[in-house]
């Protein structure tokens, strides 16, 4: 005779009931939000991979510029160099919306155009490229009136040079364009990380530009960059509150261990939800994947500052936002940079899972590879990837040393 057994019945929770009418809820009343949200990521990709990938001589320029300008900016010179930003957007902007440049351009003598438009073969004069060009010389001639710093006229010049090169050499000569983003990037790698890391960054776009994969890895890289830029103006005041606050940081800590531990596809289940297929989702979900480390480390900085300098700005009666900006955050600046680190990893470990889901890119390759047991295609992608993981690690990890505390340090040395 057997013994009867207890069947004890436990009522089922409808977890996926719940989650899809919380979804169609929030659908329903904030689906302009969303639309918002989706088309200033699908923008901010699109133009970065524009520029990586598909650089125009505006683009050129503007960087050029930029690189001029940040010069000024780093030397102190700000009002100079903002007044003259200010105009170029105020005539950008004046274009955009009633042609007012091309109608200046118009009225003027052709053959001041002609030359130019015969050695880059164009048909007409494309304005922002003029504005560009006027905003360029006009930072140049604000370094050579304002600074006597031998190093920032060297800058201007150097930047007029480079630009001037690379037009000619893409538009008149006719060099892929690869070939002239790749070494761009290669000194942005010299001058933030040295040469060992700027060595490796040439041979290894090199490699992605001679396996064809240059288009795809630029699109990689645009998401990577949006999803990490988003995921550090997130988590960084987060963590901030939480190392001021025992009680957001007892709050915090659960959640961001729920994030951590949560498998990463499933993340892509509200973001295909709220957003459909496309960059979008992949980005919202590789945020998502990405974010606690950033709020974690950026918590830990903060709190590992010695309270006794924390102590000696509070003496001198400064008020909490000061000690922030001028004591905590850059002596913080090392353990902060290492969580976007963390985050620049994170994000391309979701390369490939964003691939699923229709943001192309690299993630596509290895997904089509492994869909289709196609291992060159996969294992092509996946060196790419790699290649991109250790220029983005090397590059922010040698961003540290030009905090003040690393400064302090290399002096005291």
């Amino acid at each position: 005779m057997t013994a009867p057994t207890l069947t004890v019945s436990v009522p089922r929770v409808p977890v996926g009931d719940t989650f899809d009418a919380a979804i169609n809820w929030l659908r329903a009343n904030f689906e302009p939000v969303f639309d918002f949200v989706g088309m200033v990521i699908d923008v901010c990709v699109e133009t970065l991979f524009h520029l990586f990938a598909m650089t125009s001589a505006t683009q050129f320029t503007l960087v050029a510029a930029a690189v001029v300008g940040g010069a000024l900016l780093v030397r102190r010179h700000r009002v100079p160099t903002l007044i003259a930003v200010a105009v170029w957007a105020g005539f950008y902007v004046a274009e955009l919306a009633g042609g007012l440049v091309a109608t200046v351009i118009s009225s003027l003598p052709a053959p001041l155009f002609l030359w130019a438009m015969d050695l880059f073969g164009s048909e007409y004069v494309y304005p922002p490229l003029v504005l560009a060009l006027l905003l360029l010389a006009a930072l140049v001639a604000v370094s050579f009136a304002v600074s006597r710093d031998r190093r920032m006229w060297l800058t201007a010049v150097a930047a007029t040079a480079v630009l001037l090169l690379v037009l000619v050499l893409h538009f008149v000569v006719g060099v892929q364009l690869s070939l002239l983003v790749a070494p761009l990037l290669v000194l942005l790698a010299l001058f933030v990380a040295g040469w060992r890391v700027a060595l490796f960054s040439a041979l290894g776009f090199l490699l992605i530009i001679s396996m064809e994969k240059w288009d795809n890895a630029m699109s990689s890289l645009a998401l990577i960059l949006v999803a990490t830029v988003v995921a550090v103006v997130v988590s960084l005041p987060i963590g901030i509150l939480a190392a001021q606050n025992d009680r957001v940081s007892a709050v915090v800590k659960p959640v961001l261990d729920f994030m951590q531990t949560l498998p990463a596809f499933v993340y892509l289940l509200p973001a295909i939800a709220f957003f459909s297929i496309g960059t979008v989702p992949g980005v919202i979900a590789t945020v998502i994947f990405a974010m606690p480390p950033g709020v974690r480390l950026t918590e830990l900085g903060i709190r590992q500052v010695d309270k006794e300098l924390v102590e000696a700005g509070e003496a001198f009666g400064a008020p909490d936002s000061q000690i922030l900006r001028r004591i905590q955050l850059p002596l913080a600046l090392a353990t902060i940079m290492a969580g976007v680190n963390q985050i620049i990893m994170l994000s391309l470990s979701m390369v490939v899972i964003a691939g699923m889901v229709g943001a192309g890119g690299l993630g596509n390759d290895v997904y089509t590879g492994i869909a289709q047991g196609n291992v060159p295609v996969g294992f092509e992608g996946g060196i790419a990837v790699v290649v991109l993981a250790i220029f983005l690690d090397r590059l922010t990890g040698a961003v540290t040393r030009f905090s003040p505390a690393a400064r302090a340090q290399r002096a005291a040395a």
